[in-house]
């Protein structure tokens, strides 16, 4: 016979008591008895489900009334299984959780694991998450960031209207090849961000006034209505805040707060006006460009050209603005910008 020391809960009372759990010689009946001989409990012990064993935190063995054996004693558990003939395939997580090197070898393994899901896994999620969302979800994360931007960014465009339909009429065969993306072209004026142009999930271009008024030919905006044309189609604004959410998800779903779910979207205003595209994503965004100039046969230099300008008035403002009136512009979301511009200049 076999006995192990630990404490007794009914499960109909927070009361605990010192008790004994013991088990026949054949293994069948097990019996928990309080130090003066009190019967506590008596069960087959094929009934009774015993918590696996890891490393040494306490073994609960409990009754099928809802009573519970609380023990340390994690050997003289083992020793009673053994007995009665009960073994488990969660014995095999106590074998390798106690052995050195079997820890060191799960945890390179779980590294590399982390590793290869952040620097692939995580990516090529949110490229089939961003693709596989339903319309009615890029007009929702559209028009909420709109509402958002106009709020707290922008004003309303004092463009004259003679201005926006040269512009829009230059835009049009763009417009036309992409009719499955519904973009739709809109003004605004910029204000803190200056020259601008950002393009919303729902295929909504914003252009603010002062890009428009920077560019010094039709076929700069058209350069950049491509850019960021680039944008939409590949959804990388979508795929970059999926791409960080997700990571995100994952501590909420450890931590057992999923509330958050719901503000996958809302982080979406604040990336477009003040964070930046991956490297990858304006590669892939400059390149669709430069096809489009090249289908239409615009000099590829009419981007760089507009891009220079803006360079040149991000410096002016930085030396005639004082601290916190900087411009956050359209190249500060954009990096590397001198290397990026190399193939629109031909070199």
């Amino acid at each position: 016979m076999i006995s192990i020391k630990g404490r007794y809960y009914d499960g109909k009372t927070s009361r605990t008591v010192e008790a004994a759990l013991t088990i026949s010689a054949d293994g069948r009946r097990c019996a928990v008895l309080t130090p003066d001989g009190t019967k506590m409990e008596t069960e087959n012990f094929s009934r009774i489900n015993i918590s696996p064993r890891l490393a040494h935190t306490p073994r609960y063995l409990y009754f099928p009334g809802g009573a519970k054996f609380e023990t340390h004693d994690n050997e003289g558990v083992d020793g009673i299984m053994a007995e009665a003939g009960r073994g488990s395939w969660t014995d095999m997580v106590h074998f390798l959780e106690s052995r050195m090197p079997y820890v060191l070898a799960a945890l390179a393994v779980l590294l590399v694991f982390i590793w290869g899901t952040v620097r692939y896994g995580v990516p090529a999620a949110s490229n089939a998450i961003a693709h596989c969302l339903p319309a009615s979800t890029l007009s929702y994360a559209g028009v909420r960031t709109l509402d958002f931007l106009d709020k707290s960014v922008f004003k309303p465009s004092t463009l004259d209207e003679e201005t926006k339909d040269r512009i829009l009429n230059h835009f049009q065969p763009v417009l036309d090849a992409h009719m499955d993306q519904g973009i739709k072209i809109i003004f605004r004026q910029g204000g803190r961000i200056g020259p601008n142009a950002f393009a919303l999930p729902d295929g909504t271009v914003i252009f603010t006034d002062e890009m428009v008024e920077t560019a010094q030919h039709d076929d700069e905006l058209l350069a950049v209505l491509l850019h960021e044309t680039g944008h939409i189609i590949h959804r990388h604004g979508l795929r970059t805040v999926i791409q960080d959410s997700l990571l995100g998800f994952a501590l909420l779903a450890f931590t057992g707060d999923v509330s958050g779910s719901a503000e996958l979207f809302m982080g979406l205003p604040l990336f477009l006006t003040q964070m930046a595209y991956s490297r990858g994503f304006e590669l892939e965004a400059d390149q669709y460009a430069l096809n489009g100039l090249r289908r239409s046969d615009i000099p590829l230099h009419r981007f760089a050209d507009l891009m220079d300008r803006i360079e040149k008035k991000m410096r002016q403002k930085r030396n005639t603005a004082g601290n916190g009136k900087k411009w956050t512009s359209y190249l500060s979301t954009h990096p590397r910008m001198a290397e990026r511009l190399k193939p629109f200049r031909g070199e």
